[in-house]
């Protein structure tokens, strides 16, 4: 069976995340793109050899289709995935899942209610490091977990000019949403689930009105959450938009997780290094490098990072590849839309606790 795809979005992160996954996908066909722009549309269908562009929902929507991929800014999510849904289309969206946790929660109930396979693409947990730390912990590394921390650290905020990320009505929030969403959903992975959250904000680079020169509410670019689990363990969660890591990709990833049993820690730098080290309790230290298994490798390469990415999502189909399988299929996939309004919630909360200095919530699911 083919699954036929139409995607929303023509930005850089479609080009480049997307199309190249889908393309190399045997049972995939995308028959459809939409963007804003006609022109932009058009060369990017002529570029991907998309037989189809619009810049209508609808008229996408009208298409012959199995799914769609909505990968636009997150004030149009919900309406087009909703719209989606409605045409009993399975449908991958991007995260955050909405601009609130009741818009998400109603388009996850919508899937639910019309049988959708759904996906929300968070992307970190495929990369081979989080997957070895996965593994480690479900396999009785750490013994009975005690804390987790997870830092993300990358420099997009300090560049000038208007970013639609810092625009609280596209975007919904700052770097909470779109960094902080990843690692609310990786430690829920890793540790269970949260029980109360507590979060700090800030503000450090100034931003310019929108190009129109209309007035616009401007949301963080650094944050740090602290989370307690439902098993008692507890972590800290940093996501900052205002750092120079120097790297060409100007980004990096740190996890340290702490148990009974073992320590681990594992670095991402975006570059050359992604590793995960470890110690059992009672060993003599320093960490060493735990080596990843060559299962969770698979065919990606392992010497530059960005080359390891661009494997785990296009030649060894992670992802992008799993839904459409699973859509081939008739199975569900995950994380799915319940995974994404939980995380959602969690943004919620997040937010409440920022307005009040970092008063730790709780949470009840």
């Amino acid at each position: 069976m083919t699954v036929r795809i139409g995607v929303f979005g023509t930005s850089w992160w479609a080009d480049s995340m997307y199309l190249p996954a889908l393309t190399a996908h045997r049972d995939a066909s995308v028959v459809s793109v939409c963007g804003r722009d006609a022109a932009r549309a058009a060369s990017f269908a002529r570029q991907w050899e998309i037989g189809h562009s619009t810049t209508t929902a609808a008229e996408l929507l009208d298409r012959d289709l199995d799914a769609v991929i909505v990968a636009t800014s997150n004030d149009s999510h919900e309406p087009l995935t909703l719209a989606a849904l409605d045409r009993g289309l399975h449908v991958l969206c991007e995260k955050p899942l909405s601009l609130t946790a009741e818009s998400a929660s109603a388009m996850a109930a919508r899937a639910t209610e019309v049988g959708a396979i759904t996906l929300v693409p968070f992307t970190y947990r495929y990369m081979p490091t989080n997957q070895f730390v996965k593994r480690l912990i479900d396999n009785g590394y750490l013994g009975r977990p005690f804390h987790l921390n997870l830092r993300y650290f990358t420099g997009y905020a300090r560049e000038p000019g208007y970013n639609w990320r810092f625009d609280r009505d596209l975007a919904g929030s700052g770097v909470l949403g779109d960094l902080g969403s990843h690692w609310l959903h990786l430690a829920r992975w890793l540790f269970g689930e949260v029980s109360a959250l507590g979060a700090v904000t800030e503000r450090f680079y100034e931003r310019p009105d929108r190009p129109d020169g209309s007035v616009y509410e401007r949301s963080e670019d650094s944050a740090v959450m602290t989370v307690r689990f439902e098993n008692g363990a507890y972590g800290t969660l940093q996501t900052s938009a205002v750092c120079w890591e120097g790297t060409a990709f100007n980004q990096t990833h740190h996890l340290d997780a702490h148990g009974t049993d073992g320590t681990l820690y594992s670095t991402n730098d975006w570059q050359t290094v992604q590793e995960v080290r470890g110690l059992r309790a009672g060993e003599e230290g320093p960490t060493a490098v735990l080596p990843i298994p060559d299962d969770i490798w698979g065919s990606a390469r392992r010497d530059r990072v960005h080359d390891t990415y661009k494997d785990v999502f296009r030649s060894a189909g992670a992802m992008i590849g799993d839904f459409i399988d699973a859509v081939r299929d008739g199975r569900p996939c995950e994380p799915d839309f319940e995974e994404g309004a939980r995380v959602q919630r969690l943004l919620a909360l997040a937010a409440e606790s920022a307005a009040l200095d970092g008063r730790l919530l709780s949470i009840s699911w």
